[in-house]
């Protein structure tokens, strides 16, 4: 069978009823867009950072609305020495500093851990710059907490990815169905892993190489329906269940900052 992921960049756009509609565009990797973020270290944040230290990395992270994040933690990579991090975590303000000792290169990276229904999340900020520092002449470095959309580093996505498979029974063996054509839409069941309602999103399904459907979904419980061409179809979780008009699902762990919800479909 046949695994597909999105392949292009997908645009969200209100629609009357509340509904997002994503498209998707040519020549770009794929993905929910986050919409308009904050950006840390600004107005008076920009002021307390100061200038560049030597020896020193630090910053700031905020959410996407720019208010600070506490409790972050923050990773200064030394990149001569395997699995050698200087870690920092951000104050009540959401700045940190951590020093970076030693005539070595550093590259500074960020996570924030979060809990919902009981799962915990651990889920990677967005850097101001990816670039490598010298360790000698420290660096400042700006983090925001995305909730979706493709990582500036073109390294995966924020969020997590919505997959689905064909799963065909007796009844149904010779029916070919094209993946392109199988739009899901999700519903928000409570709040987000950041805590905001969330969109009711409608994806029109793509090809990647994790799968069929959709990447940077903000981290949720969803409602989910699917439908091929405008009819509807049944859905489960995979391998699990019996079919129904509707599942709701919440993401599950594949590896540390990876999240999935795999599901069926069948007319």
């Amino acid at each position: 069978m046949r695994r597909l992921l999105i392949t292009g960049l997908l645009v969200l756009s209100l629609s009357g009823c509340g509904i997002v509609t994503l498209q998707v565009g040519d020549g770009q990797e794929g993905a929910v867009n986050a919409g308009r973020t904050g950006e840390a270290g600004q107005g008076d944040g920009g002021a307390r950072l100061g200038e560049v230290e030597p020896g020193v990395l630090k910053g700031r992270v905020v959410d996407q609305a720019g208010q600070p994040i506490a409790g972050a933690t923050i990773f200064a990579d030394n990149q001569l020495l395997y699995n050698s991090n200087a870690i920092g975590t951000t104050d009540a303000d959401g700045y940190y500093r951590v020093e970076t000792p030693g005539s070595f290169t550093f590259h500074a990276s960020g996570q924030v851990k979060r809990q919902l229904d009981g799962q915990e999340y651990v889920l990677d900020l967005e850097p101001d710059s990816d670039e490598p520092f010298a360790g000698p002449t420290g660096a400042i470095r700006n983090f925001t907490w995305k909730l979706a959309g493709p990582k500036a580093n073109g390294q995966g996505h924020h969020g997590g990815s919505v997959l689905f498979y064909f799963g065909l029974d007796g009844a149904n063996s010779n029916v070919f169905l094209e993946d392109e054509k199988v739009t899901l839409t999700l519903a928000p069941e409570g709040p987000l892993i950041d805590g905001s309602a969330g969109e009711t999103l409608s994806v029109q399904a793509q090809r990647t190489p994790d799968g069929s459907g959709v990447q940077g979904v903000p981290i949720g419980r969803y409602r989910i329906t699917a439908s091929y061409e405008g009819s509807p179809l049944r859905i489960r979780l995979r391998n699990t269940g019996e079919y129904a008009s509707e599942v709701v699902a919440g993401f599950s762990g594949v590896v540390t900052g990876v999240y999935q919800i795999e599901l069926e479909v069948t007319p």
